[in-house]
């Protein structure tokens, strides 16, 4: 499917990638994660820029190892800032990203 990032209220991802989905400098409002792995154990990292340019992790989600259940991070409807946004690391399944602040 490829990831689909055209809305300003819902990325849906299923892709990782090593390059932004947004760049360094732009700032990203991520209110709610809904993460649906596709099997036990895996793994999210959602990476942001820190102050000199380089990329940290920000975000983590690591599935159960008993059951491949829906994950839900809610930062509340003032959201958590981000600068920039990576999806570095994605096993399988798919990462619902809610955006903005209302």
């Amino acid at each position: 499917m490829g990831n689909n990032v055209s809305s300003e209220r819902l990325w849906i991802l299923d892709t990782e990638s090593a390059t932004a989905i947004v760049a360094a400098g732009t700032e990203v409002i991520v209110r709610k994660i809904v993460f649906i792995p596709g099997a036990v154990s895996d793994d999210v990292v959602i990476q942001e820029y820190d102050s000199a340019g380089a990329a940290r992790s920000a975000i983590v989600l690591k599935a159960s190892p008993a059951a491949a259940e829906p994950m839900v991070i809610d930062f509340s409807p003032n959201g958590r800032r981000l600068n920039g946004f990576i999806l570095s690391t994605k096993d399988a399944g798919t990462v619902y990203i809610y955006l903005g602040k209302d």
